[in-house]
């Protein structure tokens, strides 16, 4: 495959491929645009198409002061991208019978065997692992008292273990498990316990064993202060100020080794290994021509649930399908970050960037938009 390096900008590397692929020029025009404009610092994307990577570009930059670049091999924190990409480790987990993910946790942590409701009701029984990694478990979301431990005191420099405990203990269930929809990193935490016991590994360990190492995604590892010490350079966070101009978060704190962090908002990663994920998932879960999942578990990953709108392995299904999976599943991440597989159309999109997600709702909107474009216009 012969690539062809051209500066389009100042703020945007492209590389296009063999010819007979489609025009990107809208796509780089709202780069480039986005990033004079103050939409967005900078960002990474990848479009992949019929399985093939047919358009990668930086744009912008990973530190506005400096001017450093945003580079396709950018490291970034993938924030909620993080759920699913968790969600294949536990059928990873579950196809090699180490975890059944249809039957009540607490066979695993017995914490969960007799919980209660805000009610003081007695909860019928404890979720499952479908329930957990599909925010139908029952346990408090995001936005309620306590949703968002990762950023209380308790949490820091505890294990994942102690953590979780916790939540069964004090934090009473909201609904019966099964029953209601509500976005809860709480129940991904609670989704990686259930996971490292299963494994037999600490949750960050877990993840590369299970995942990273065997799909070959090197960059690819749950936030701590000596990996990310070792890792390349982290972009500055930035947010919307409210004149509307961007501005540059507070640092992150990294976590020591194997103690807490959200495990559904945590992972640092790179497009070039999300791609190899998310081709995995559109190959049927062959990777470099071996078996990592066998079909029909990612027919079951891709499945939805009776509440809500979340494939049992935690994408988001943004457009039903007719056949036996959905047409385009999703997620995005606080962080900006947002990725995509359009199996309707062969697409794969990922764009990676660490302006804050709700302040460039529009544009990552626009930017998926202007990419299925590409393709349609042919």
């Amino acid at each position: 495959m012969v690539r062809l390096f051209l500066v389009v900008s100042p703020l945007l590397i492209a590389t296009p491929f063999a010819t007979g692929n489609p025009s990107f020029s809208a796509v780089q025009n709202l780069l480039t645009q986005s990033v004079a404009d103050d939409t967005v610092a900078g960002g990474s994307l990848v479009v992949i198409h019929r399985g093939k990577t047919v358009f990668e570009t930086g744009f912008g930059f990973a530190d506005v002061k400096t001017r450093r670049p945003f580079r396709v091999d950018t490291p970034c924190v993938i924030a909620s991208i993080s759920k699913p990409l968790l969600g294949t480790a536990v059928f990873h987990l579950a196809e090699a019978g180490k975890l059944e993910i249809t039957i009540p946790i607490s066979e695993y942590v017995p914490e969960f065997a007799e919980l209660k409701l805000e009610s003081g009701t007695p909860v019928a029984r404890a979720p499952t692992m479908v329930e957990l990694l599909t925010h139908t478990s029952g346990i408090r979301n995001d936005e309620a008292p306590g949703g968002r431990p990762w950023y209380a005191s308790w949490t820091k420099g505890q294990p994942l273990s102690f953590v979780v405990t916790k939540y069964a203990r004090e934090f009473p269930f909201k609904a019966q498990p099964g029953t209601r929809y509500a976005y809860s990193g709480i129940g991904t935490d609670v989704a990686a316990r259930v996971a490292e016991l299963a494994a037999g590994k600490p949750r960050n360990e877990m993840l590369l064993e299970k995942v990273c190492e065997p799909l070959g995604m090197t960059n690819t590892f749950f936030m701590d202060s000596k990996r990310t010490e070792q890792a390349d350079p982290m972009p500055t966070r930035y947010h919307r100020r409210k004149d509307g101009k961007l501005a540059a978060s507070s640092k992150r704190t990294f976590p020591a080794p194997n103690t807490y962090s959200s495990s559904g908002g945590s992972i640092i990663s790179t497009s070039a290994d999300l791609s190899r994920w998310l081709l995995m998932i559109r190959n049927g879960g062959m990777h470099a021509g071996k078996a990592y999942l066998a079909p029909e578990t990612i027919k079951q990953m891709l499945s939805g649930q009776r509440v809500g709108k979340n494939a049992k392995g935690g994408f988001f299904i943004r457009k039903d399908g007719t056949g036996d999976r959905p047409d385009v599943i999703g997620h995005t991440g606080s962080s900006g970050t947002n990725c995509w597989i359009d199996f309707e159309n062969d697409i794969i999109g990922i764009m990676l960037t660490q302006t804050r997600g709700k302040d460039i709702r529009p544009f990552r909107i626009e930017l998926e938009k202007r990419v299925a474009k590409c393709f349609s216009a042919r």
